[in-house]
Order: C-alpha cells, then sequence, then structure tokens
C-alpha cells in the first residue's frame, strides 16, 4: 500500500491511504501503522477541504490599481523577475518556512536567490534555538524515538501542549500508562491531564531544571560511571547548581518544595522529557533547554529527551538551498524581520504567511500597501499575506505534487506521489524557482540547472537513502548515528561548554528574570499556525488572565508604542502576571497580535521571545 504523508510543520507526520472515487480523491484515512496508529487531528481530514476550497488561487494575479487582475504564467515570472533586476539583491528577501516538509517545497526554491545574493532569513522562528543550546553540550541535538517514548515508565512534558499539539507522542505514552508530569506557564490541556502537574513563572524554567540537577547530584541519584567516563566539566556543573536550593527554585519558579521532590524522584526513576519547540520562544529558552537536557547527562541517558530529530538523519538541506555554490549577501533574524523592513524593496514569500506569524509582521503588509515594498507571494489560498501582495502566485497543496517528506519525530521518510490533479493553474515551488532562475538571466548556473530531483539524490546520500530505493518503496526508515557519540571539541558529553566558552557565550546555563505582564501562547487543535482558517474558522481575539488581573471585559495590550484590542476572560487557574492567548488570532480591530510580540532574538539560535513578550495591559 502506498501511503501519502501530511506535510503540516507538526511532531507527528501522519501517514494516510488516499481514498478516490470517479478519479477524485475524496478522502485521506489515517494509516493503521505506527506511530499513526489509525488516528489522526482535524487538520490531517481537512486537507481534501482545502484542496478544493473555494479561497483556493487559481491563476497568478498582478495588482493594477483597480485590484487583482488575472495573467499568465509567462508574464507573472517576467514581471517578478524585471523587479528583482531592478533591485539591488542586498534589498531582496525571500521569507519561507515549514508550512510544508517537502524538500522540493521548501528548501529548494531558494536556490535562484542564493545565486542572485539576495537577502535570507535565519529560519529561526521555531525551533532553531533549542537546536543551538543542545549542541553546547551534545554535538547533536536529536534524541528519542517514537519507540523509546513508547516504552517510557514516566515522561515529563516540558513546555509542550502535547495533548493538542503531539497527539499521537501523548497517545504513545497514554498506552503505555508511564506516570506524566507537564512543567508550563499557564494550565494548559496538558498540564491539566497528567498525574504531576507543574506551573512555573515565565522565563524560570531553567531555574527549576537546574534545581533538578542539583537534588540528582546532592542525593547521589546521578549515573556516575556514566558521568566519569563519557562526560566533561560535571565538577564545575555541580558547583553551579549548588546556588539553585529548594528555597531559591520555589521564590524564583512558584514551585514549591513538595512538587520539586515529587519531579526529581520522577527523573530518578528514569523518567524521559518532551522538550517543546515553545521553550526556544522564551526568555531563558535556550538556557532551559539545555538544562533540561543535562539532567539526562546525569541519568546517564543520552537518549532520555526528544526536542526535534530532524539533524538526526543527515540530509544535506543546505545543498537543496545550494548554500554549497550561492550564498545570502545578508541574514536577518526572522523576529526582526518586520521591524526592518524599511531595508527592503521586494520580498519573495512561500509556505509561510509572515503577516500573521512573524513579530511585527503587520509592518510587511504596511511596507506593500505604502509602495515602499514589492511582496510576491506563492501561495495555496487567499490569506493575510496575500491580501497586501503585488504579485500572487497559485500554489499546490502536498496533494498535488510529487515531494520527498521527512519527519522531526519518527524516522519514515516518505516519497509523496501526488494523488490529485492540480487545481487551476497551481505550479510547485520548485519549477517556480528554475522559471525565474531563467529569467534573471541565470541559465547555465549550476543551481537553476540541476535537475531538483537530482538535488533531492545528491541530498539523501550522507542519510544512507538511493532515491531510486524511495521511489521504489514509497517508505525508507531512515537511521540515526552512536548517541554515544559527541561532536564536542573535548569529544565528551560537554556539562560545562567549551563551545560557548570559545564563543563568548555562558559556558552553563543562565538565568535572567522577567519582570511585568507577559503575553503568552499556547496551541489549539483546529489551526496549524495560521492554517485551516478557512475550514474552522479563526481564533477568537481571546485573552485568559487571572481575575485578579481583570482590567474590564475588553483590553488593550501594549508593547513597545503598538497596541492590539482584546477580549478578556477570567480564569482562575491562570498565574498572575500570565496572558495567555491561543493560536494566532487578529485582535478585535483586525490587527494581527504579533504586532505586540517581542521579536528579540535569543543568544543561541536567534529564536525570537515570541512566549515572553513583556507587555503592558489596560483598559482600553
Amino acid at each position: 500500500m502506498r501511503y501519502v504523508a501530511c506535510t503540516r510543520d507538526c511532531y507527528d507526520t501522519c501517514l494516510f491511504k488516499p481514498i478516490t472515487s470517479e478519479g477524485k480523491l475524496v478522502d485521506l484515512r489515517p494509516a493503521d501503522v505506527f506511530p499513526t496508529l489509525g488516528f489522526t487531528c482535524p487538520r490531517g481530514r481537512a486537507d481534501v477541504r482545502r484542496l478544493y476550497s473555494a479561497r483556493r488561487i487559481k491563476r497568478p494575479m498582478l495588482r493594477k490599481e483597480g485590484g487583482l487582475v488575472e495573467i499568465s504564467w509567462d508574464r507573472a515570472i517576467s514581471e517578478l523577475a524585471e523587479r528583482l533586476k531592478r533591485t539591488d539583491p542586498r534589498r531582496v528577501i525571500h521569507v519561507e518556512y515549514d508550512g510544508n516538509q517537502g524538500l522540493l517545497t521548501w528548501y529548494y526554491p531558494a536556490r535562484p536567490f542564493n545565486a542572485l545574493g539576495a537577502a535570507s532569513t535565519d529560519y529561526s522562528i521555531c525551533s532553531a534555538e533549542g537546536h543551538a543550546a543542545l549542541k553546547l553540550h551534545w554535538g547533536r541535538s536529536w534524541g528519542m524515538l517514537p519507540e523509546e517514548l513508547a516504552n517510557a515508565r514516566a515522561v515529563v512534558f516540558w513546555g509542550v501542549n502535547a495533548v493538542v499539539s503531539f497527539i499521537h507522542g501523548w497517545a504513545l505514552v497514554k498506552r503505555a500508562r508511564a506516570r506524566t508530569a507537564a512543567v508550563d506557564v499557564a494550565p494548559t490541556e496538558t498540564v491539566k491531564a497528567v498525574d504531576l502537574p507543574v506551573v512555573v513563572r515565565p522565563g524560570s524554567d531553567v531555574v527549576l531544571a537546574l534545581g533538578i540537577a542539583r537534588e540528582l547530584i546532592s542525593r547521589g541519584l546521578y549515573d556516575k560511571r556514566f558521568v566519569e567516563e563519557r562526560t566533561y566539566g560535571f565538577e564545575r556543573f555541580a558547583a553551579y547548581v549548588e546556588r539553585f536550593t529548594p528555597d531559591y527554585v520555589g521564590r524564583e519558579t512558584g514551585v514549591g518544595r513538595k512538587i520539586l521532590l515529587q519531579l526529581v524522584e520522577l527523573y530518578a526513576s528514569g523518567a524521559k522529557t518532551v522538550i517543546g519547540f515553545s521553550l526556544g520562544r522564551t526568555l531563558n529558552g535556550g538556557d532551559a533547554v539545555r538544562a533540561i537536557s543535562l539532567i539526562h547527562a546525569l541519568l546517564g541517558d543520552p537518549l532520555g529527551f526528544f526536542y526535534s530529530n530532524s539533524g538526526a538523519w543527515g540530509i544535506d538541506f543546505d545543498y537543496l538551498r545550494g548554500l554549497h555554490v550561492g550564498k545570502p549577501s545578508a541574514v536577518v533574524p526572522m523576529g526582526l524581520v518586520g521591524a526592518r523592513i524599511h531595508e527592503f524593496e521586494a520580498m519573495y514569500v512561500w509556505n509561510s504567511n509572515p503577516v500573521m506569524t512573524l513579530p511585527q509582521g503587520d509592518e510587511i503588509c504596511r511596507a506593500a500597501q505604502r509602495g515602499d515594498l514589492f511582496l510576491a507571494v506563492h501561495d495555496i489560498v487567499l490569506n493575510e499575506t496575500t491580501e497586501c501582495a503585488d504579485l500572487l502566485l497559485p500554489a499546490p497543496t502536498y496533494l498535488e505534487k510529487d515531494d520527498v517528506v521527512y519527519s522531526y519525530w519518527h524516522n519514515l521518510l516518505v516519497y509523496n506521489k501526488a494523488v490529485a490533479q492540480p487545481v487551476g493553474e497551481a505550479r510547485p515551488e520548485h519549477w517556480v524557482a528554475r522559471e525565474l532562475g531563467r529569467a534573471l538571466g541565470l541559465s547555465g548556473h549550476p543551481l537553476i540547472e540541476e535537475d531538483p530531483w537530482r538535488a533531492v539524490e545528491i541530498a539523501l546520500r550522507p542519510a544512507g537513502v538511493e532515491l531510486s530505493e524511495l521511489l521504489a518503496r514509497g517508505v525508507v526508515a531512515l537511521r540515526r548515528s552512536d548517541p554515544l557519540r559527541f561532536d564536542t571539541p573535548t569529544g565528551r558529553l560537554e556539562f560545562y561548554s567549551t563551545t560557548a566558552e570559545r564563543r563568548g557565550l555562558s559556558p552553563l546555563p543562565r538565568y535572567e528574570r522577567a519582570e511585568g505582564y507577559v503575553l503568552t501562547f499556547t496551541s489549539e487543535p483546529m489551526h496549524t499556525n495560521t492554517q485551516f482558517f478557512d475550514e474552522y474558522g479563526p481564533p477568537p481575539p481571546i485573552a485568559e488572565v487571572n481575575p485578579e488581573d481583570l482590567v474590564g471585559e475588553i483590553a488593550c495590550i501594549e508593547a513597545g508604542g503598538v497596541s492590539i484590542k482584546v477580549k478578556l476572560k477570567p480564569d482562575p487557574s491562570i498565574p498572575r502576571g500570565v496572558i495567555l492567548m491561543r493560536g494566532i488570532p487578529r485582535d478585535l480591530e483586525g490587527r494581527p497580535v504579533n504586532a505586540v510580540v517581542d521579536g528579540t532574538p535569543n543568544p543561541y539560535g536567534g529564536t525570537p521571545r515570541i512566549n515572553t513578550s513583556v507587555v503592558e495591559l489596560r483598559r482600553c
């Protein structure tokens, strides 16, 4: 049976059996294989509805004074190429992300821009901070596979609302009847569902993790042989964590001694940790990821945590992007693209909705509407970014094109063969990239002339996968390398990071206190970022606060001179000072709520502090 993999930016990467009737795709049935387990979320099943959505972009469109007019693909490519030719490449930026994990959808289309020498983002919006933080100590950032999670006796979900956003990981843990704990800054669905709920003050996760480490060391509950034979800098780490006493942990995190010691007991019993990407989007987020992972270093369990396994497979993403030949002229942190949009005259977007998802993303729309920015967007459906675009290009869903899909959780690499005919004149991203490259005068350039599937073949070689085998079998299992190999300067797992020290960073996880009201976000079940707004309706502009923080039914949340207007919902389980929003809504006046989030890059991977945005809360 051939499967098609959901390409959503999601841990699970579900496999489906496509169901057709009279040659038309009518359903996607969740495959009864591990780890899809025969069920999926509401979004995966809704992709067929999205395929035939009335809001599909079916033909290229160019904005004129009277509005958008349909044009041919030839003219669309010509218009885009001519505009880029007239613009200094350093004033051109491309913005894309993981709205679709296909190798030909996300990575390959960067080639004409890298050949041109345009600016790029740093791809930091989601998981970069944690990846970089883990590599400081481990020399890698990957860990558990689904099989190991399924056999866990205890699991801590730290900064991840798994009940909503990691449904198969949650199911495996529940089926194993493992003891569960969850750590978060608000009582999410997962916090409410576990055996040991732990709510911490925003930005203080690192303190709790170091407090756990202190207790494991002081009570002799660590693997002394592993520490001696496999690690570096333990004595410095042990001396450092002495200050993180239960009293100090309680003052900084709000977590009392009893709960702290219950967490210590859970880890001493061999608990695994699922570390959420959301941690990297917080103040001290990279340091929290560092500290949590080092709990497993103490336990002698190098596969004890899971963050993301995308780096485990060896796929050469840089080759796909063409970085072996071309380089961007500048790299802009994703959290600062909105604030720095005045530096650019042209932007090309695919696989992303930056007006809604980037901090101050609404500034992109304002620049385009003023005529300061030429905005071209290649997308599937109309959305907040296409509303502002000068040029719209119709893209196919993953159901309408051939691609190769990997997961950042499980190890199945999937050849997605198109299971539906393209709607309208939708063209795949790699086709547009090559046509644009040729129109830019880059014919003959190796990044443009190399066949896209040849590029995929070469990128898969380090992963030990033959493209011909993948195309024949449809699904191939990838292998990770030796978990006891640590690509650090010392060749050991480093409690005290020599790499961080060499870069002028703290060799040990550090802590800075967050002050004031903190706006934070959690996932909700009906949307993946801003996808499926049409199918399920957008999330409402509701902010949940403690009743003592209630300033009225309608309130303004302000930061940096910018304000959004939201409805307040009192909830006594929300800690004082925390403002919790679900999903990525617009406010009551239609403004993206990301207009007030903190785009400050974190120190290791550059991920912005979206989930620890210090704001003011007042009656409007």
